[in-house]
């Protein structure tokens, strides 16, 4: 049987989603039950009805003219990180949040989008051309400083993906094997940072730095509540899922991730072979955007990094990462429409 739908949208996408939506629906309302934190099941439903519509929009949206725009996108992006690490609202020691009258932002979700939208119109202006040196270090460069305005806030888990989906891209591209090496090597520095803070610092070192960058932040006194409760509902997807479904609820939603990681690789493929470069990278940099954060949550219930609010695709309780799943993979459909057609 054929999930593709070959004049509507793309089935394998809209099941997995829709999926994963369902069972975070039903993980959410445990987790949300014992949180504390004044969240409530109504208002991520609403949110997720606003998704519905954000996703929509986006699938009836020409990627290369969206592309187009990604220039101000970005430095639109660029600019809320910066505002956010001096301006921002203080939520748990950090300030990733912008208010915005009754509105929330949190400029590192928009970064992630930004940055992909960039890359993929850089491509696209080269032709069938890889990136000149000049457009590489450009590219390096504008990705770097959102990449440190991000990590600024602090949100060292953003500014991690934003590296992975830097490199990656670069890899996707077709980039010759120099410039390859230096956008790796760009992306490994990067990566550097958060280890020589994890292991090559002294905790009162640390401190110092926080305060210097913070200096309001009080993470283990009035702040430790609400931290807890953002970790537990932020980044306990797959905790709360092993806890009420066991083994197999896990398996579920890893296989779900999976038949959508495959599935866009999928679409990735095809565009680049019907001669849309920007498309091809589209949906190659949201592969990479969504799945670097699947893997995270993964490799957190593993142990094998530090457990930290960290949102996981479609079943994390936050607007603003759901917000832009959907529009990802809306645009995402919108390509493999665009390209069938044609």
């Amino acid at each position: 049987m054929d999930l593709r739908s070959r004049e509507g949208a793309d089935r394998v996408l809209l099941v997995c989603v829709g999926l994963l939506v369902l069972i975070a629906v039903l993980v959410l309302e445990s987790a949300l039950r014992g949180a504390g934190s004044g969240a409530s099941l109504g208002a991520h439903l609403i949110r997720l009805g606003i998704a519905l519509g954000v996703g929509v929009a986006a699938y009836h949206m020409d990627h290369r003219r969206l592309a187009r725009l990604s220039p101000g996108l970005f430095l639109l992006a660029l600019a809320l990180s910066a505002i956010a690490t001096t301006s921002g609202a203080l939520r748990a020691g950090t300030r990733r949040w912008l208010e915005i009258g009754t509105l929330t932002v949190q400029p590192g979700e928009l970064a992630k989008i930004s940055l992909v939208l960039l890359f993929a119109h850089l491509v696209a202006r080269s032709g069938h051309e890889p990136l000149s040196r000049r457009a590489t270090v450009g590219w390096v460069a504008a990705s770097g400083a959102l990449v440190l305005a991000v990590a600024a806030q602090p949100d060292l888990g953003s500014a991690a993906i934003l590296v992975g989906i830097g490199v990656g891209m670069g890899f996707f591209s077709g980039l010759s094997i120099s410039r390859r090496w230096m956008l790796a090597g760009s992306g490994f520095a990067a990566l550097a940072l958060p280890l020589l803070w994890a292991f090559g610092l002294r905790d009162y070192q640390r401190l110092r730095v926080l305060s210097f960058l913070n200096p309001e932040s009080d993470p283990l006194g009035a702040g430790y509540q609400t931290l807890q409760a953002s970790i537990a509902v932020g980044s306990g997807g797959l905790f709360v899922l092993a806890e009420e479904f066991g083994f197999l609820g896990v398996v579920v939603v890893l296989a779900l991730y999976l038949i959508l990681g495959l599935r866009l690789l999928q679409i990735a493929v095809e565009a680049a072979e019907n001669k849309d470069p920007a498309g091809a990278l589209l949906v190659g940099g949201f592969f990479l955007m969504l799945h670097l954060q699947a893997f995270y949550n993964i490799a957190m219930v593993a142990g094998i990094v530090p457990i930290k609010g960290f949102p996981l695709p479609f079943m994390s309780y936050g607007g603003n990462s759901l917000l832009i799943a959907a529009a990802a993979i809306g645009l995402a459909a919108s390509v493999r429409r665009r390209n069938f057609l044609t």
